[in-house]
């Protein structure tokens, strides 16, 4: 494997450093390329990732993409889509957010859970006390 210098992802504007603070901004690209052997490690119920997401079914019989796992690397996880059934712990998941609780009592949304799956995920709420994207073996 070969690493480019960071001065030279700097020369090629794939790192964009602050002149004020310590972030660097970074191509998506690349960053997609970093991020793909940890993502590779998420579990995929590809099952239930499909049958949750037609586009990808069609992507996948057009040939755009191999498959659920795939799509998931490459764009699903920066699209902000649930790579399986997250279990949301109800009474936590309102003691925590006050406004969901409250648009649950306004009849806005049927309960926690419906909140987080059509919102709270991709506002990245927590559904339960420690949760992470359970990976592979865990």
């Amino acid at each position: 494997m070969r690493a480019a210098t960071f001065a030279t992802l700097i020369n090629q504007k794939v790192l964009m450093p602050s002149q004020r603070t310590q972030y660097v901004a970074v191509d998506r690209d690349h960053l997609v390329d970093l991020l793909a052997p940890v993502l590779r490690k998420i579990y995929i119920d590809a099952e239930w990732y499909l049958a949750n997401n037609p586009d990808i079914v069609e992507a996948i019989e057009r040939g755009v993409i191999a498959d659920a796992q795939e799509h998931y690397v490459l764009s699903g996880y920066y699209e902000h889509r649930m790579p399986y059934e997250i279990e949301v712990e109800e009474e936590w998941y309102l003691a925590q957010y006050r406004d969901v609780s409250q648009a649950v009592s306004n009849g806005l949304f049927s309960s926690g859970r419906d909140h987080y799956y059509v919102a709270g995920f991709k506002e990245g709420r927590l559904p339960h006390a420690n949760f992470a994207l359970r990976t592979f073996g865990g």
